[in-house]
């Protein structure tokens, strides 16, 4: 014979029942499901086993949290038991933990009112059970809802081997467990079709709170990490006062680990998609490190600047050495140009043996503008031979600058920055740069793009005039130009030939010299394409919206120092906000009726202000 049971509902403190939001199909009882991360007991619905906390059962341990496996296709050729209605008997299993609070083992035909239910409820058992969640495969419907998802054990799945190294291989955590739970929505809610419940590995529930999906930074403790951080606490005495708040360590759902991750983390995580740097190598095998998918490279300016010390001594120096270099570094349009050019620089002057071109060569790819053109520096390298560096920190910084002062120094640099921008902004909202053309493509750069950003491309607008493409070769959609350019160097002027690709149907060119690529500015070769082929109509391709004068500049939003306060809106109103609260705490904690209805109280205001959530504005410059 079957026997039934009836949970513990969970009672708020002023003794009010806890609202299940969990409905279960098939059973003729409703349970309660609580919050607190206690210790852990299991009981057996049909066995009449119970167990205290210092029974074994109750301890922890290294086997499965249950044996069951309930398949809702594998049950189809059973008799339906009138009395348990779908349910597989003897294999019914509670969480118990400490007596406050009990969590039932998911079962096929549970119902939840939406998916987030459903993965709070499979978090909070995992948690009491001791293992990981993750989502193992979901879809949406037509109207982007989660229509189907499965949620399984973190240690699913079967371990892929990375590390190229075979005698130091990386750890993993995969063992293939099969536990999951499959939902399907049903009506609107979603329903548990499959269940597997048994583990291939140890459970381990006092260690729970190290698992991924259970570690989670609130947005009131990143807060007070970024107050601490702008007043220079230390992440180990900032970690350490949270802490002590909580009571210890196992009380923070969150690791140091996870503080400092989102102090250091760059631009919510994305990584920068180019960095410059000199020539250092502890900062090139930091970079590929930290930052193994940017693109890496060294200033040109920096390098250039030591070959007078490098070279100098050699008597061929100033009789064409340096501008055989020079030829070497901006004249060759293609890897093998480079590499030939430069063969012939070392077998002309007898350079095989120096050692700082022998580095140089070893790191082509980190300098050499025919290996970076496919990538883009936004101006901030430099690629022709007129440039010189623009000096970021000039009259911030000098040689015995401390790191202390280098922070204070950078923070001013950064306000002053946004200073410039926003002048810049000014002025390119109430002045108009004529252009210089009949082009259309020019008055389209015109109307988008800031006043500085349009005289660049100006620049390329009066080169066209002088510009005659040669139709090289047609295959198809596909033409190739040669266009002759007069390029400036030092006291004199050159011809180079630069080659352009232009596919008629997409109109779409690509030219030789890369500075569309690597500058994200148009250049005159192929503008010169456009107007023998009659191209009146710019493609979206060629503006980018870095250069664009409507543009939201977010970064104007970041705190350029701590002594300037915080400025914005919503910091504003936060800091507002957190005054108040201190104030109520301050009265509600002088005795326990006022600490109980403070809290209801405020958890109410919650559950009401996040269902009425706003998304954050965004404010725009002038």
């Amino acid at each position: 014979m079957h026997s039934y049971w009836s949970p513990v509902f969970l009672p708020y403190p002023d003794g009010s029942q806890y609202p299940s939001n969990i409905q279960n199909v098939g059973y003729p009882f409703q349970y309660g499901m609580g919050t607190l991360t206690p210790h852990i007991a299991t009981s057996s619905a049909t066995s009449g086993r119970g167990c205290s906390e210092n029974s074994p059962d109750c301890r922890e341990t290294a086997v499965p949290c249950t044996n069951s496996i309930v398949d809702e296709e594998s049950k189809e050729d059973r008799p339906k038991s009138p009395e348990t209605d779908d349910c597989t008997t003897g294999s019914l299993q509670l969480v118990q933990t400490d007596g406050d609070n009990i969590i039932e083992e998911p079962r096929s035909g549970m119902e939840f009112n939406s998916f987030e239910d459903l993965h709070s409820y499979y978090k909070d058992y995992a948690k009491k059970c001791g293992f990981g969640v993750m989502t193992q495969r979901s879809e949406k419907g037509d109207d982007q809802s989660i229509r189907y998802v499965t949620l399984g054990c973190a240690r699913g799945g079967k371990a892929r081997i990375k590390s190229l190294n075979v005698a130091k291989p990386r750890p993993t955590g995969k063992t293939d467990c099969k536990a999951r739970i499959n939902a399907l929505k049903v009506e609107g809610k979603m329903r548990l079709t499959t269940v597997h419940n048994t583990h291939n590995h140890g459970l381990s529930p006092k260690k729970s709170r190290f698992f991924r999906c259970n570690r989670e930074v609130s947005e009131t403790v990143k807060r007070v990490l970024d107050t601490n951080d702008l007043a220079g606490i230390r992440m180990n005495k900032s970690f350490g006062s949270l802490v002590v708040g909580a009571g210890g360590f196992e009380n923070l759902p969150f690791l140091e680990k996870d503080c400092r991750n989102y102090i250091d983390k760059c631009m919510d995580g994305i990584p920068p998609k180019a960095i410059i740097t000199d020539q250092d190598r502890a900062m090139k095998n930091a970079i590929a490190k930290v930052f193994p998918e940017s693109r890496h490279r060294f200033c040109l300016w920096h390098i250039l600047k030591k070959v007078p010390e490098k070279l100098g001594s050699y008597a061929a120096y100033k009789s064409g050495l340096k501008s055989h270099l020079m030829k070497c570094v901006y004249d060759t349009q293609t890897v093998e140009e480079f590499e030939k050019c430069w063969d012939g620089l070392l077998n002309t002057y007898d350079l095989h043996e120096n050692v700082w071109l022998k580095s140089l060569y070893d790191e082509r790819q980190h300098w050499v503008p025919v290996f970076l053109k496919e990538y883009l520096w936004a101006g901030m390298s430099t690629t022709q031979r007129s440039e010189s560096m623009n000096a970021f920190f000039d009259g911030y910084v000098h040689a015995k600058t401390n790191l202390k002062e280098f922070v204070d120094q950078f923070d001013s640099a950064l306000r002053k920055k946004i200073e410039n921008e926003n002048n810049a902004d000014f002025h390119t909202f109430s002045v108009t740069i004529p252009c210089i053309s009949r082009s259309p493509i020019e008055k389209r750069f015109q109307e988008l793009y800031t006043n500085a950003k349009f005289r660049e491309v100006q620049q390329q607008v009066m080169g066209v005039l002088d510009m005659d493409p040669c139709l090289l070769s047609e295959d198809g959609v596909m033409k190739r130009y040669l266009v002759e350019d007069e390029v400036h160097v030092e006291e004199f002027t050159k011809l180079v030939t630069y080659s352009v690709n232009f596919n008629v149907e997409d109109c779409d060119g690509k030219c030789s010299c890369g500075l569309f690529e690597m500058r994200g500015i148009l250049c005159r070769h192929i503008l010169a394409i456009f107007k023998a082929n009659g191209i009146k109509l710019l493609p979206d391709r060629y503006i980018l919206d870095r250069w664009r004068k409507d543009i939201k500049r977010r970064y104007t939003l970041i705190h350029s120092s701590y002594d300037a306060g915080d400025q914005r809106p919503d910091g504003n109103r936060y800091s507002s906000l957190l005054n108040i609260c201190y104030q109520m705490i301050t009265y509600a904690a002088g005795s326990n009726e006022q600490f109980e209805d403070a809290k209801k109280k405020l958890y109410s205001m919650i559950d009401l202000y996040r269902d009425n959530q706003l998304p954050p504005s965004m404010t725009q410059t002038a």
